[in-house]
């Protein structure tokens, strides 16, 4: 191999291209081992000196320009897959993936912002995203396009349920968590031993067209669960006071607040 001649990073800066005469290589950072590792080395006859080299946006193609005036563009990902015949996984970088869907082409750039590695995917509902990395759990809505990461330890037993658009409720160990799309943080986590999504009602306002928006221009935050199967707590998700409790002489099967949260 000669001498390089040109080099680009990638728009996370987790690759980096390497141009040289007649090819070009792709090294990829790992954050655990601490070290640049080569993951593609592409040789192109005729190619002589590579001048220029630029990224598009979300780094999954390379754009090579050579002596001879010459410009051509490569796939440089790192590995692609598909999952259940759904959806196609690009993998950019260890800690980016490009996911789309096969049935209407529809792209969504899946990125820890910690720059740890994206471990597994899954999707449900043909919407719904969760991915694991070592130290962080990574949550998205594929319709809206709302991301969010929060860390996380995964021990392989936690339940997703996703019967509300604005929240993924993960249960885990008989703690209930709640995450907001596009928010970085927990939401709120409450301790119950009821998980059914049937007896968990959470409303927000102001993030599915045509929800009620409280007239005080305020957030409404608001969870309805079981402390035990006759007893409803009530609590304000932004400022974590408990708005009521109610008993009843019955066992309750069901619940669910209205729009504005009241009921």
């Amino acid at each position: 191999i000669k001498e390089f001649t040109v080099a680009a990073f990638n728009p996370s800066g987790e690759s980096v291209v390497l141009g040289n005469f007649n090819r070009f290589l792709v090294y990829a950072w790992h954050p655990k081992n601490r070290e640049w590792t080569e993951v593609v080395q592409r040789e192109v006859p005729n190619l002589y000196t590579v001048t220029a080299l630029s990224w598009r946006a979300d780094g999954s193609r390379l754009v090579v320009g050579s002596l001879c005036g010459g410009v051509d563009m490569f796939d440089v990902c790192i590995r692609r897959s598909r999952y259940r015949g759904t959806h196609e996984f690009t993998y950019v970088s260890l800690s980016q993936v490009i996911v789309k869907s096969l049935a209407t082409g529809a792209r969504i750039v899946l990125k820890s912002n910690v720059g740890f590695e994206i471990k597994k995917i899954n999707i449900f509902q043909e919407r719904f995203l969760v991915a694991t990395t070592p130290e962080s759990l990574l949550l998205g809505d594929l319709q809206t396009c709302r991301l969010s990461e929060i860390p996380w330890t995964s021990t392989g037993n936690e339940k997703f349920y996703f019967d509300n658009p604005s929240v993924c409720m993960i249960f885990k160990s008989g703690e209930l968590s709640l995450v907001e799309y596009s928010n970085n943080e927990v939401l709120a986590c409450a301790r119950t031993e009821h998980m059914s999504p049937h007896l968990i009602s959470v409303r927000i306002s102001g993030v599915e067209e045509g929800d009620f928006v409280p007239s005080s221009g305020g957030e409404l935050k608001v969870i309805a669960y079981l402390l035990d199967l006759m007893t409803v707590r009530i609590s304000d998700l932004v400022s974590s006071v408990t708005l009521a409790q109610v008993q009843h002489d019955t066992r309750i099967d069901w619940l669910e607040l209205n729009a504005n949260g009241a009921n």
